[in-house]
């Protein structure tokens, strides 16, 4: 009762001098309310329960959205890092054309390089095993400013993980010097130094029939993209070799082009379909599988969609904490008002409660949550030496860490919405108290 005369004095004082929006008295009042027991109408345990909700319902947030967003950007950095941005088809080009449509392409701005390639599917035998791949002949200078190549430093799992450049593309016709994708090399059983035979899947034309072509190549390197998808099916072979396997006759068959920002390539289109001309066709890399890039977007957002209910949900315990809190302290509100405090002001002293454990929550979720993102790895490591179990398989996720990667923008996005929801399902029982007829709550007291 000490407290609650002590109280409704500073009302008192703040209705009578006229006090200002939010003055201390009201944020007095509202942090008593938050630390009354429960015999004293106090509503400590659910707004526990509140904050504990909103905090794992924050956390949780943060912790899916910064795993998407790290997926979605290590997943681009290494196919894109590997693989083109623009594919221009040239098969119905003459081959005379295609290196001044090369030079056409490099002098956009924004084009980083536009490389000629030729493509196969062969079949590649080792002395132990055999597997079905992808052959890409390209120039040597192209294979070596890959962004996988250039940019790999001694501490990256990406790049040239065994041997060197050196002898691609050295000897007659580019010589017999290939490089192997990491998984390749590992379902071949082979290394640096090793045989492979390739073996066309296409008959080319001889004097004695048409037969498959049929080579036998040294490994030169080991590449690893990053990708699963990629490391297990393909082999680089230099461009001169490779029209001379696949009877290209000094023709190509793709021109890829890399750019300086990946998602520009949309806009790199229409210009390069200008310059090479009706006779090729001119595609990007989101067209190659629109399916999966529209299933990441898609992913993206439901998940964004559906965390942000769970914090609204996780913020509605708070109503029912504010409706008790009012029913509880009728009486205080009935002579607080009596005494000069104003509906605003008893508006605003539920309104800073909701809000305390709102932000309270959020602040709290978002703290966690940065740690948990933060320390991703070794969370990853704790679970997998816990369980026993591969948590993260790369064969289906197409990379071997679970990703993550915090977007400030999501985080500011997250801290707004979750106060915004706090104060809005704060409203219904403020109001209600803010609404209260002093002479019907004192009549039976």
């Amino acid at each position: 009762m000490a407290d609650t005369a002590q109280a409704d004095t500073v009302s008192q004082t703040g209705g009578q001098g006229g006090a200002h929006p939010f003055s201390p008295y009201e944020f007095m009042l509202a942090f008593r309310y938050l630390r009354a027991k429960r015999k004293h109408g106090g509503v400590a345990l659910i707004a526990s329960i509140s904050f504990a909700g909103i905090t794992l319902a924050v956390l949780g947030l943060i912790a899916v959205m910064s795993i998407m967003n790290g997926f979605r950007s290590e997943l681009f950095n290494q196919l894109l890092g590997f693989q083109p941005h623009v594919y221009v088809d040239t098969r119905l080009i003459p081959a005379d054309d295609v290196d001044g449509l090369v030079r056409e392409i490099e002098a956009l701005p924004g084009v980083h390089s536009a490389d000629p390639v030729v493509q196969g599917q062969v079949m590649a035998t080792s002395d132990r095993y055999e597997t079905f791949l992808q052959v890409l002949g390209t120039r040597p200078e192209d294979l070596a400013r890959m962004d996988v190549i250039l940019n790999q430093t001694p501490t990256s799992a990406t790049g040239l993980t065994h041997g060197d450049l050196s002898e691609f593309g050295a000897g007659n016709h580019g010589g017999d010097t290939i490089v192997l994708g990491s998984g390749v090399a590992r379902r071949l059983g082979v290394n640096v130094g090793d045989a492979v035979t390739f073996t066309s899947a296409r008959a080319a034309p001889t004097v004695f029939g048409a037969r498959p072509q049929q080579k036998r190549y040294y490994v030169g390197a080991i590449l690893a993209a990053g990708v699963s998808t990629i490391d297990d099916s393909v082999a680089f072979m230099p461009l001169e070799q490779g029209r001379l396997f696949f009877v290209r006759e000094g023709g190509t068959d793709l021109i890829h082009v890399r750019l300086d920002d990946p998602d520009l390539a949309v806009d790199f289109l229409d210009p390069i379909r200008q310059l090479a001309g009706y006779n090729a066709t001119v595609y990007d890399y989101t067209q190659l599988n629109p399916a999966f890039f529209n299933a990441l977007q898609f992913e993206r957002t439901a998940m964004r969609l559906i965390l942000t209910i769970v914090v609204a949900i996780a913020a509605m315990n708070i109503i029912s904490g504010l409706v008790m809190l009012v029913k509880n302290k009728s009486r205080d509100i009935a002579i607080l008002r009596t005494m000069g405090a104003s509906q605003a002001a008893v508006l605003r002293v539920f309104l800073i409660v909701g809000a305390a454990i709102g932000l309270s929550g959020t602040a709290a979720g978002i703290i966690l949550g940065i740690l948990f993102v933060v320390n991703i790895g070794p969370i990853q490591d704790f679970i997998t030496w816990a369980t026993g179990a591969q948590v993260w398989d790369p064969s289906v996720y197409y990379l071997y860490r679970i990703p993550a990667k915090l977007d400030w923008g999501e985080v500011g996005f997250i801290s707004v919405f979750g106060l915004i929801v706090s104060l809005l399902v704060t409203l219904p029982p403020a109001l209600r108290a803010s609404g209260l007829d002093p002479v019907e709550a004192l009549r039976y007291e």
